[in-house]
């Protein structure tokens, strides 16, 4: 339906930074792998010069390295449309091959459909470089001069 078209016009240097996480399979895996990852790219003026030193030399561990970034999750709120329960009547009734069947033929539903707020069914995810959260917390440290 959608027939976007994109292309690439110039290779840029960069910073792939990736994120593992686990959560639950998804229903299309075979294999019900509960391990995920995603990819985050930063051009390297988005890097403090200090993390592009220690990369650089190769003698960065992953605990120090997450320190240089700072990752924020949320679920926006959605508004949907939900069965009003309060203003709706349903008619008794049964399923038959598949089908819901009112148990007296005269009987019409009455539904009523309000707006909720509720959680998103996605994730948004942040992530943003930025100066190690200790050496953050060392420069604001008010007994240091």
């Amino acid at each position: 339906m959608s027939c976007e078209r994109t292309a690439d016009e110039s290779p840029v240097p960069a910073y792939r930074v990736t994120y593992s996480y686990r959560g639950q399979p998804l229903a299309s895996d075979e294999y019900g792998n509960p391990y995920f990852t995603f990819n985050v790219y930063f051009r390297p003026d988005e890097i403090s010069p200090r993390l592009r030193e220690r990369v650089a030399s190769g003698k960065i561990g992953r605990a120090e390295l997450a320190e240089f970034f700072d990752i924020a999750t949320s679920r926006e709120p959605v508004q949907e449309t939900v069965i009003d329960e309060t203003r709706s009547s349903l008619c008794d009734g049964n399923y038959v091959d598949g089908n819901w069947i009112h148990t007296n033929p005269k009987c019409e539903d009455n539904i009523a459909y309000r707006r909720v707020a509720m959680p998103s069914p996605y994730l948004r995810v942040e992530v943003n470089s930025g100066t190690p959260r200790n050496a953050t917390a060392a420069a604001s440290a008010p007994w240091q001069k």
